[in-house]
């Protein structure tokens, strides 16, 4: 029973937020109450809020999910940068960061000041989850550089999505891995120059 109760508030999460997001591109985010969700939905406007708080939880829907998935993947003890790469990496195969929606994710932010806020206390999330791993692995005498470098890494984040929103949303995986690549390059190149002072 609890597996098919599970499916259901699944589906019912998926179908708010899928609904949220048509109303969001068709009428812009501001312009888009929590009512409007509910009956484009087909729930009550307190399933809604029993499901995404606010409306730009909606907008970037399983992201803090995510990123307990990033602090679980961090902690196995394996290397930070590389646990982070493989991390992000599997989220592009699940289709999971990289996808159409990405668009009119940056466009909500680019038109409502309270989708920008969310979108970069995300972005500054994911770096102080990094930089702590980091820290974690190098010492906290080693806390300058694995801030910097987990800011690199997170640049290199935004930089990707930013040259898949200029594709329709899209982005070839070696591409996605190649710019990674670089940005991972970057930041253990930072971390090993950081060491030998």
């Amino acid at each position: 029973m609890a597996g098919l109760r599970e499916r259901k508030k699944q589906a019912t999460r998926l179908a708010i937020r899928d609904a949220a997001m048509r109303l969001f591109d068709e009428h812009g985010f501001t312009a888009t109450t929590i009512d409007q969700i509910a009956v484009a939905a087909e729930v009550s406007r307190a399933t809604v809020l029993n499901y995404f708080a606010t409306k730009e939880d909606i907008v970037f829907g399983d992201a803090p999910a995510a990123m307990d998935a990033l602090r679980e993947a961090l902690g196995a003890g394996d290397a930070t940068i590389a646990a982070f790469r493989a991390w992000l990496l599997a989220l592009v195969e699940l289709g999971g960061w990289i996808e159409p929606e990405l668009v009119l994710q940056q466009r909500l932010a680019e038109e409502a000041p309270t989708v920008a806020a969310r979108r970069l206390a995300l972005h500054q999330d994911l770096a102080r989850v990094i930089a702590d791993a980091l820290i974690q692995e190098f010492g906290f005498d080693r806390r300058i550089p694995a801030t910097l470098a987990a800011a690199s890494l997170t640049a290199a984040m935004e930089v990707v999505e930013q040259a898949a929103a200029e594709n329709g949303g899209t982005l070839a995986q070696a591409e996605v891995e190649r710019l990674l690549g670089d940005a991972v390059r970057f930041a253990e190149a930072g971390m090993a120059a950081m060491q030998q002072r």
